[in-house]
């Protein structure tokens, strides 16, 4: 082999760098082989390892500014306390007595009676003429003749056309005022007589 080949140059590097890494690795075993090959710095690796705690850190010493520091208390006001401790009582409104007035009773009118009243007997020149009225309250709801002249023939005629006229007039009119019949004038005069008298029986 001659002296200056190419390939004793390149084995005597090869040997010089393999030295130079286990010189390395016998002086740092602490020293990562990955982290070495990568390239990472020893130094680094060196200081963060041997670094030794500070004082400062350790847990058991106390930090001043640890230490608690007592807040005054804040004192509560008596007035304060008596007025929260004062149970507040809810007033409540007394219940308005909503009381109403009885009505008052209702007034029944009663029925009005129904009666009869005969009037007094008038005396005519043909013969006697009385009258008899049924009153409902003070109404006159129905009249009639108990007496009318009916001796002879003639005042038997005359009495049965007159009498039941001067029977409606009556319910008309509500009173003795009423018309004298044609043809029958001392029968109708007698019968307004009677009707008056008992009209004023009644009371109307």
């Amino acid at each position: 082999m001659r002296k200056k080949h190419p390939l004793r140059h390149a084995v005597l590097a090869t040997v010089s760098t393999v030295s130079g890494i286990v010189l390395l690795l016998a002086l740092k075993p602490t020293t990562d082989p990955s982290s070495a090959e990568a390239g990472t710095p020893t130094s680094a690796i060196t200081s963060d390892a041997d670094a030794s705690p500070s004082p400062s850190a350790s847990p058991l010493s106390p930090s001043p500014s640890a230490s608690p520091s007592k807040a005054p208390e804040k004192k509560s006001t008596p007035s304060s306390s008596r007025t929260s401790a004062s149970p507040s009582h809810p007033v409540s409104a007394a219940p308005a007595k909503t009381s109403s007035a009885p009505s008052a009773p209702k007034t029944t009118s009663a029925a009005p009676t129904t009666r009869s009243v005969t009037g007094a007997t008038a005396q005519t020149k043909y013969g006697p003429v009385q009258v008899r009225i049924t009153l409902t309250g003070s109404r006159i709801t129905g009249a009639t003749a108990v007496q009318y002249p009916d001796e002879a023939a003639r005042s038997k005629d005359i009495s049965s056309t007159a009498i039941p006229k001067l029977n409606q007039e009556t319910l008309e009119a509500q009173s003795a005022d009423i018309d004298t019949v044609s043809g029958a004038t001392y029968t109708s005069a007698g019968y307004k007589q009677s009707l008056q008298s008992a009209l004023d029986r009644a009371g109307v």
